[in-house]
């Protein structure tokens, strides 16, 4: 008998019949069709729904953001301006809707720290003797005003790709500071200083002071001011931060005057999110700028190099903005916030503003006697290098007369018809140029840019 392990087996191999190439080349074709099929669905239908989430639809209501121009005559100090119910324009639906108890209550809170910061001013003044528990008080109670104000800030990083020596990308951080200018249902709106091209390259997010972090995408910018409009989507926060947020209040810089203690935020010391305390020391009108006169306000604060911010009122008021390239001397000096909102509402509003690039001044009496005529106009100081007013030919010492037909009189009357000129088109400008017989009338067609 041969052992079990020596037993014979009939191995078999059997083998399927191959699938023929032309089979398998077919089948591979049909599944790349049906799942380029749903590949092309799912990126139409998710880019739609995600454009859905991320951005403003076309079906949904749109509001309008307004800021009423303050008038020079009025004396505002440091008195607390009630919302007047006109600072944002909604629609009918918005318009509707009952404001919260936590919104009353903040802007409750938010006065009560102004009225104590003010009364306790006021007793020191009155003692003539202020000792240092006063003093710590004072700083106190300047804290509390601090803290409340603090609400309608926010940090704003900017991510972006740079390249080394070396062509290696890596990712690169600038942070700087937003205030909240404005809230509509839809949109936190928050007004920062930019670097044109950081922004337009970089991803950007905010980071409210309430530690809450979303994304933000840019709605307008000025050059000009180099200010730029950033816009959060309201229904991406949570509940808690759309009742902690709230948009700064608008001060009239028009009613500013020397000796008032005012508070410098934003990155007064170069850092975003520190602040500095002092005074205006001088406050200086009708300035000439690109296409505007402001009221220019001086503190006794130094600027330290990149510093930019807003100056803020004993009230939380915010009353001009500032940045290194306007110090004098080395301090901080900032533009009346009054001079700026109609800039501010069209960045609000993703609007631009036409940019002609002259700094004038009204022709005055004294100065008309002494050019030698007798029109009304602006006195062209200077046209800004490449600007739509050196380009098409105007110089500085020609009279602006008309635009578009209509007189100009003043500086103010010239920043008010450009705000209502459509930008990006070519409009009439009538001047005044002096030669050797005289004030010869010219006229030029100037291509208007964005500001």
């Amino acid at each position: 008998m041969e052992p079990a392990d020596n037993k014979s087996y009939i191995r078999e191999t059997i083998e399927k019949p191959r699938m023929p190439f032309w089979k398998k080349l077919l089948i591979t074709v049909f599944l790349a069709v049906i799942f380029g099929a749903v590949a092309a669905c799912a990126f139409v239908f998710g880019k739609g729904l995600l454009d859905r989430l991320t951005t403003p639809t076309e079906t949904e209501p749109q509001e309008s953001v307004i800021f009423p121009p303050d008038q020079p005559d009025t004396q505002a100090a440091d008195t607390k301006e009630e919302p007047s119910g006109e600072e944002v324009s909604t629609t009918e639906e918005a318009l509707t809707e009952a404001p919260s108890e936590s919104s009353d209550t903040a802007e409750s809170s938010e006065e009560d720290a102004a009225a104590a910061l003010e009364s306790l001013v006021q007793e020191m003044i009155d003692a003539r003797q202020p000792g240092l528990p006063d003093i710590a008080q004072l700083y106190r109670a300047a804290a509390d005003l601090v803290s409340e104000t603090n609400r309608s800030f926010a940090a704003v990083s900017i991510m972006r790709k740079e390249t080394d020596a070396f062509g290696v990308e890596y990712d690169y951080q600038e942070t700087t500071f937003g205030v909240v200018i404005a809230v509509t249902s839809r949109e936190i709106l928050i007004l920062t200083p930019y670097a044109e091209s950081i922004l337009a390259d970089g991803s950007v997010s905010v980071r409210f002071t309430n530690r809450e972090v979303a994304a933000a995408y840019l709605k307008a910018t000025d050059k000009t001011s180099g200010l730029a409009m950033l816009a959060v989507q309201a229904r991406g926060l949570s509940e808690e931060a759309r009742q902690f947020i709230q948009p700064v209040t608008l001060g009239n810089s028009f009613g500013c005057s020397m000796g008032q203690p005012v508070i410098a935020m934003g990155a007064p010391a170069g850092s975003a999110g520190s602040l500095r305390y002092g005074m205006l020391t001088y406050v200086q009108d009708d300035v000439a700028m690109t296409d505007n006169v402001c009221r220019i306000l001086h503190t006794d604060m130094t600027e330290a190099p990149a510093s930019c911010g807003f100056l803020i009122n004993l009230s939380g008021a915010l009353i001009g903005w500032y940045d290194e390239s306007l110090a004098e001397n080395g301090f901080i000096t900032a533009v009346g916030v009054s001079d700026m909102k109609n800039y501010l509402q069209n960045l609000s509003n993703g609007l631009s503003t036409a940019y002609l690039g002259i700094t004038g001044q009204t022709l005055t009496g004294s100065l008309k006697e002494q050019l030698g005529v007798e029109e009304s106009g602006v006195y062209l100081l200077s046209c800004a290098d490449e600007g739509p007013a050196m380009i098409a030919g105007l110089m500085s010492g020609d009279i602006i007369t008309q635009v578009s037909g209509e007189p100009v009189a003043s500086m103010a009357q010239l920043k008010a018809l450009l705000g209502d000129i459509n930008i990006e088109q070519t409009v009439k400008i009538s001047v005044l140029r002096r030669s050797a017989g005289g004030y010869q009338p010219l006229e030029y067609e100037v291509y208007l840019e964005r500001r």
